[in-house]
């Protein structure tokens, strides 16, 4: 595939809700789509009918013989495209019951998924038959009940004889793994009382709409408009079916029964789950008189929830449920509602003997009506609307995994890719488009891969942003890249290259669905675990709040796994290595596999002990520790990590076990309010010949801990492993400062302790948090805490300084509630999320990501994630090699230095003022001919000021490798090509090195707007000769109204002071 480069790269809980979708989707969403999670067709591995039929067996059909062919043609899965009303009989009458049958009956294969397309598509004269196949999707089709032609007079039947007929509009009959979703059943035009009556009775032609009987199993009915029919639905076809017991799990949700006389359903010996449906009817009805909705019948165990009864002249729950024989099975309700007024005294009550398996939210059973005439029936498909296409396949190494998620009539489309890098350790996920035969890569980001042999979901999505569609692409629910783009309109199906990778399955559905997720929180996919350790509990986040999961072990006898409430249970048994898989209970997709490394049982010295010649902080008996302290032992020579044991500390007092801190990737949560942010990273690191480890939470006040050091945990010379004991400082902090220091006496030990307390205190209250000179290796965040200023106590020596990138921690980032899918923390060094007027004075922020590290190289050192909040930044320092700053809202700099090669002055702003600041390009390290770019706008409004730099100076430095940017090989900007953000830079009087291009504003895409946002005035060369580098040339009017910080911050009413 030859791809042309555009640019780089720059119960009780609520599950994922399935939306029956009021707007319309494409018609290769609706194709692909599984049954919704919320019914029995989505358990053991689902419903999905065709989805992974190939494009060349999907199929479009308008009369009987086209359909006939299309679903006999030989293809491991197919889908079929309904696109008219197609009448059976072809016009020409059936002769009897069994020319009814041959001509009448279309018998529906396994892996299908037949679905209508257009209005009116349906059938007429027909019977679907679904026997002995699994895997099958009806949806969108507009079926008129069959007439018999030749209906048969049974005498025995009732005390005066009845007639009997022949053909369903559906019967699904000894099959498993069956949808039947959004369409319509009715007798109309040939109602009952067009027919005449013979023998004293109605000679009934109409047999059943849908019947599920011979064990059957795994079926939902969802979101159909069954109307004007006598004996609606059976659920097991006899008494004596006794094959039936244990099969026939069926669930109803959101189905409207419109006169409909009885059987909505009649069930005997399944399991059916009655979820919102809406029932209307009248028992005086001249030709559908209502005579029963719910038949609890022999051995039936009908659970109801939420069902809405408006039934003319019913008065009791015995008039809508009941018994038609003489052996009532159990019918359990809650929450339903006839004429308006609570279901009660029904029949048949008590325990069904069996719980729900899936979660679910009923509908209070008041707002059934208004929902259910809403979705019910065949939906408009159009090709324009959003939609979600997704994948779910083995990667392997050597070519991509390729998407085609939307595919237009002239073949033009839209999609995404997956590679597996040849060393197997990262993604390189693309956001792709083709327009003629060109395919051009959008986007592109690297994430860390999975297991060998774990599936990954890759998704391509088309939703509605806030002002404009957004184009996401994720990776097995995490979202990986976007583009504010409109997305083609989707006609041809979807399609795949599936490469050295191995497609498992395919599905798709509306926008707005959000993607399943179950995310363990440990990093790197493996943890390390001690044999004999007690039961080590991790977090579980889960779509809708805390996990619905199962975990499972590949070896019992290493170490078990058990779920429980939304949170994982592991125990280590024996040393040596296994897998965990922890899957979601409402999505067979979603699951995590990771690694469990058991190592010898912890190791403790006897009693103190120090390693030769090292020096430990705390100090063994120092008093007065700062409760954020970290563990740092400072050996002679530099240690090395093996991978293996521990840090343990305990609260001396009762010898309480109050941390264990292991090697490798770990998830941390900064912050201790509602919201944290969650990162992975090393909580055990060697910095030079120090090893220094990080709690996973601050002490208490005024206690004695012990730390100990398990012997295995480092190779150094003569080091048996370490303990020591040290007491906390009993002594809150007071005023409105803290102190921050890594040696001193000091509040705390790290900034995020400072952190951590400041946002214990009301927002509105001031505090300074003062840091003295030393290297901080920390990634921070504040979040909902107003003025807080961080201070150093020199920009050149007090540093904090570690590294975070978009592949580590993927995405921008923000803070989360316990529970909730994902590791969103970001790959920002420093998260600001929520606040006003933070202040950054006589510090460096240092994000140490190299863009030439392998990684995706967008790394912020500062993300101020506050779309109204004030950013003030004095004498502060910003080092990264991309996206060192991305900011939201209103930012002051001011004699600050920044750094950085791409796009390192970016975001979604208001104002953002430089005001004599340095702005430093460096060498890029990945590609040294590159001088980068230093803005990218992405401006909210149309008449924000944006970025303005004004009276500062644009140099350029020396790389993380050492080298220059060349001469004329920077810009100032180049703009991200969305027409929902605006492109507000302004350059004035500023002094510009050699380092910047002639015309310095890149137009590949061109700007929004065209002319009159990129601005320049009187900038001069750094030799003081006036210059024009290509943007619009304001007058001294326009530029005087960007030249003071009251005029730049006008839209804030702000006017910050040196």
């Amino acid at each position: 595939m030859a791809l042309a480069a555009a640019g780089a790269v720059a119960a009780p809980l609520t599950p994922p809700p399935f939306r029956p979708a009021t707007a319309a989707v494409p018609v290769p969403t609706a194709e692909r789509q599984h049954a919704p999670f919320d019914g029995w067709a989505a358990q053991e591995g689902g419903t999905r009918g065709g989805a992974l039929a190939s494009p060349a067996h999907v199929y479009t059909v308008r009369d009987r013989a086209q359909l006939l062919a299309a679903l006999s043609a030989t293809a491991p899965a197919r889908i079929v495209r309904v696109a008219a009303s197609i009448d059976m009989s072809e016009g020409r009458a059936f002769a009897d019951s069994e020319d009814q049958a041959n001509r009448g009956t279309v018998r529906v294969p396994s892996n299908t998924t037949l679905i209508g397309v257009a209005p009116g598509a349906g059938f007429v004269n027909g019977s679907l038959s679904v026997a002995n196949v699994s895997q099958v999707v009806i949806r969108n089709l507009a079926l008129r009940n069959p007439c018999d032609v030749n209906p048969r007079w049974d005498p025995k039947d009732g005390p005066k004889g009845n007639w009997n007929s022949l053909f369903d509009a559906i019967t699904v009959s000894n099959a498993r793994h069956v949808w039947i979703d959004h369409n319509s059943f009715t007798d109309a035009p040939g109602t009952d009382d067009k027919h005449p009556v013979e023998n004293g009775k109605l000679k009934q032609c109409h047999d059943g709409a849908l019947d599920i009987n011979q064990a059957s199993d795994f079926v939902s009915v969802t979101y159909n408009h069954f109307a004007l029919h006598e004996k609606n639905m059976l659920i097991g076809s006899s008494d004596r079916a006794v094959g039936d017991q244990g099969h026939l799990r069926v669930t109803l949700k959101g189905n409207l029964f419109e006169h409909v006389a009885e059987r909505a359903p009649r069930v005997r010996y399944g399991q059916v789950h009655l979820l919102n449906n809406y029932y209307v009817g009248d028992r005086k009805h001249p030709v559908y008189g209502h005579g029963y909705s719910v038949g609890a019948a022999h051995a039936s165990r009908i659970i109801s929830d939420a069902n809405a009864f408006d039934i003319a002249g019913a008065t009791s729950c015995r008039q809508v449920v009941r018994d038609p024989g003489a052996s009532p099975g159990i019918f359990s309700d809650k929450g339903s509602l006839l004429n308006g007024t609570a279901l009660a005294d029904c029949p048949y009550g008590g325990d069904a003997g069996w719980r729900v398996p899936y979660r679910y939210t009923a509908l209070p059973a008041s707002e059934v009506a208004r929902h259910v005439r809403e979705h019910v029936g065949p939906r408009p498909l159009q090709q324009a609307a959003d939609g979600y296409a997704e994948a779910r396949f083995v990667p392997a190494a050597g070519s991509p995994f390729l998407l085609r998620a939307r595919q237009d009539a002239n073949g033009d489309w839209q999609g995404a890719s997956l590679q597996l890098s040849d060393d197997r350790k990262v993604w390189v996920v693309e956001l792709l488009e083709s327009r003629g035969g060109e395919v051009k890569r959008i986007k592109q980001v690297r994430r860390n891969a999975s297991l060998p042999g774990t599936p990954v979901v890759l998704r391509y999505a088309a939703e509605p942003g806030p002002q404009d569609n957004v184009l996401n692409v994720s990776v097995d629910g995490d979202r990986a890249t976007w583009l504010v783009a409109p997305p083609f309109p989707a006609v041809q199906p979807v399609s795949w290259e599936a490469g050295a990778n191995t497609l498992v399955d395919l599905r798709a559905g509306p926008a707005g669905t959000p993607p399943e997720r179950v995310t363990v929180h440990v990093g790197a996919d493996r943890i390390a675990l001690q044999a004999g350790d007690t039961p080590e509990t991790i977090r579980v986040g889960g779509a809708g709040g805390s996990a619905h999961i199962a975990a499972a072990s590949a070896d019992p006898r290493i170490a078990h796994a058990d779920a429980a409430s939304g949170a994982l249970r592991l125990t280590p048994h024996a040393a040596g290595r296994t897998t965990v898989t922890v899957r979601s209970l409402d999505d067979p997709w979603a699951q995590a596999v990771f690694t469990v490394d058991v190592g010898a049982p912890f190791a403790a010295p006897a009693g103190t002990t120090l390693p030769p010649g090292a020096t430990v902080l705390p100090a063994n008996g120092e008093r007065g520790v700062p409760p954020d302290t970290p563990l740092r032992l400072a050996f002679a020579e530099e240690p090395v990590l093996s991978g293996e044991g521990s840090v343990r500390v305990y609260r001396k007092r009762d010898k309480a076990l109050v941390a264990v801190i292991r090697p490798g990737e770990t998830v941390t949560a900064l912050a201790p309010g509602e919201r944290q942010r969650l990162v992975r990273q090393h909580p055990i690191r060697v910095l030079g010949k120090e090893l220094y480890v990080r709690m996973p939470r601050s002490l208490e006040r005024g206690l004695e801990y012990e730390a100990v050091v398990d012997a295995r945990l480092v190779r150094a010379k003569g080091f048996q492993g370490a303990r020591w004991s040290f007491h906390t400082t009993p002594y809150q902090p007071v005023g409105d400062s803290v102190m921050v220091d890594a040696i001193g006496r000091a509040d705390f030990r790290t900034v995020q302790g400072a952190l951590d307390y400041a946002m214990t205190l009301p927002r509105a209250q001031a505090l300074t948090v003062n840091v003295r000179d030393g290297v901080y290796p920390e990634l921070l965040y504040l979040v909902d805490k107003d003025n807080v200023m961080l201070r150093g106590q020199s920009r050149e020596a007090t540093i904090i300084r570690a590294a975070n990138s978009d592949t580590r921690n993927p995405g921008s980032g923000s803070g989360q509630p316990a529970g909730t899918a994902g590791i969103d923390g970001g790959r920002a060094q420093f998260l600001v999320q929520d606040v006003d007027l933070f202040e950054i004075r006589d510090i460096a922020l240092h994000n140490s990501t190299r863009r030439s590290d392998g990684h995706s190289a967008q790394a912020e050192t500062i993300f101020f994630r506050s779309e109204n909040g004030r950013l003030i930044a004095r004498n502060a320092h910003f080092v990264s090699e991309q996206d060192t700053l991305q900011l939201h809202g209103y930012a002051w700099f001011y004699k600050s230095l920044i750094e950085g090669n791409v796009d390192f002055v970016w975001g979604n702003n208001r104002a953002a003022l430089f005001e004599e600041s340095e702005l430093r390009t460096v060498g890029d390290s990945a590609n040294p001919q590159s001088g980068g770019y230093i803005v990218q706008a992405r401006t909210v409004g149309k008449d924000d000021p944006g970025f303005v730099f004004l009276r500062s100076r644009l140099t350029r430095g020396p790389g993380p490798a050492g080298n220059l940017p060349p001469d004329g090989a920077t810009y100032f900007a180049r703009s991200p090509g969305t027409a929902n953000t605006w492109d507000n830079v302004a350059f004035i009087e500023c002094s510009v090195g050699p380092h910047i291009a002639a015309d310095a504003w890149y137009r590949k895409p061109l700007p929004n707007p065209l002319e009159g946002g990129w601005r320049e005035y009187g900038n001069r060369s750094e030799n003081g000769q006036p210059r024009s580098y290509g943007g619009y040339q304001m007058d001294r009017a326009q530029a005087a109204r960007l030249s003071t910080r009251a005029a730049v911050f006008a839209g804030r009413g702000w006017n910050p002071q040196p």
